[in-house]
């Protein structure tokens, strides 16, 4: 009998964990399938009302202002209350709507209005689903790509057939697509496994151990400057495919081809930080970005723009996967998903401020080819300081 109970409990754990994996993988599908149909579009859609581009640079940066300033608190709150599923959901409800909203207003003051709202509602997502991700993948022995990948995969989906749509029946399926992906994912995360909870830590002295930390703050420099370079080109880069001729539906195509190139990437991220370790993987994405953004100033025909996007997931994929791992690493028990709310709002958040406004200053002031030329220069300087950064660093400062 009690072999008979250990059996039961064995296979309710086993159906536990699959199901958490499936969950996990099945939001970020949702979610990103939602912001495939937004992000690439969103600035066409803004300068096709008429917007300059440090108006549309601004209307870039603010959403990453108010989730910088308001990640933090959200992921602090869910780490400490305990309320992660809760206030995910919330914000997958209220996303769209404002979405909607923001879909029938074409004035600066309101665009700028409803883009706050959007960001203060949106802004603990991404930590939330990060967090939730890295306990399923240590708990079922996978890696944190494996299931992040499913994001890419929702990516390319929805920005073909969003692009197609957008090209057939104009812009505003952007907002469409948006409400309908991000409707499915709140579905799913009703169906979120609870969570087991972790003692709760000390949060703010968690965060000055984090801050005290040298390399720490050395590897957060470094990619804020990796950040800005890559907002600053990705923000007007639909625009700049529409220039030399790209049809919304190539532009789509172009966007899924980036996404599509993540998944090789994640698949073996496992592997390859083994092999060299998450400085190295990163190392390997500062060099593609500098490549990447310097062999777009030389493009002129839509060929070579889709061409170029397939070196998106040696490049972001390599950052993304590198990053999370090398907070991981140095994450202190109980604070997952304040160490990821703190990283956040220093590269995607302050990184992407300035990338944006400085790339809507240089689009306006000396065009994208220079545009691309200054991010690819900012690219390499910022893997420079990483190098100097982690010369001394051969263990993790804290772990998970």
């Amino acid at each position: 009998m009690e072999h008979e109970r250990d059996s039961k409990n064995i296979s309710a754990l086993s159906l536990k964990n699959t199901s958490a994996l499936f969950n996990s993988q099945a939001l970020y599908f949702f979610y990103y399938m939602a912001a495939g149909s937004y992000i690439p579009f969103i600035y066409l859609y803004f300068e096709r009302l008429g917007l300059s581009g440090v108006q549309i640079g601004t209307l870039a940066a603010l959403p990453v202002l108010i989730t910088a300033s308001t990640s933090l608190f959200w992921s602090g709150t869910a780490d400490a209350l305990h309320w992660h599923q809760r206030i995910l959901r919330i914000s997958l409800f209220l996303s769209p709507i404002a979405v909607f909203l923001l879909s029938r207003v074409t004035t600066m003051a309101l665009l700028i209005l409803i883009i706050v709202v959007f960001a203060l509602f949106s802004s603990p997502i991404v930590p939330l689903l990060d967090s939730f991700a890295l306990k399923t993948a240590v708990k079922n022995d996978r890696s944190y790509g494996d299931l992040r990948l499913w994001g890419s995969v929702g990516w390319a989906i929805s920005t073909v057939l969003v692009g197609w749509l957008i090209e057939r029946l104009g812009i505003h399926w952007l907002f469409y697509g948006y409400i309908v992906f991000m409707t499915f994912g709140l579905i799913t995360s009703f169906f979120q496994p609870r969570q087991h909870s972790v003692p709760k830590s000390p949060i703010w002295s968690g965060i000055k151990d984090l801050l005290s930390n040298k390399t720490y703050i050395l590897f957060l420099l470094s990619v804020f400057l990796l950040v800005v370079s890559s907002s600053g080109v990705l923000t007007f880069l639909s625009i700049f495919m529409d220039s030399i001729g790209t049809k919304e539906g190539l532009i789509g195509l172009g966007w899924a081809l980036s996404a599509l190139s993540e998944v090789p990437v994640m698949m073996l991220s496992g592997r390859v930080i083994g092999k060299i370790g998450s400085k190295g993987l990163l190392m390997i994405a500062f060099i593609m970005f500098a490549v990447r953004w310097m062999l777009l100033s030389f493009v002129h025909t839509p060929f070579w723009a889709l061409t170029i996007q397939l070196l998106h997931g040696p490049s972001f994929a390599s950052f993304l996967v590198g990053s999370v791992t090398f907070i991981q690493e140095r994450t202190p028990a109980g604070l997952n998903t304040t160490a990821l709310a703190i990283f956040n709002p220093v590269t995607y958040g302050l990184g992407s401020i300035v990338g944006s406004l400085l790339g809507g200053y240089l689009l306006d002031q000396v065009g994208m080819s220079v545009l691309f030329q200054v991010f690819s220069a900012i690219a390499f300087g910022s893997l420079l300081f990483f190098m100097a950064g982690q010369r001394n660093s051969t263990q993790p400062a804290s772990s998970a």
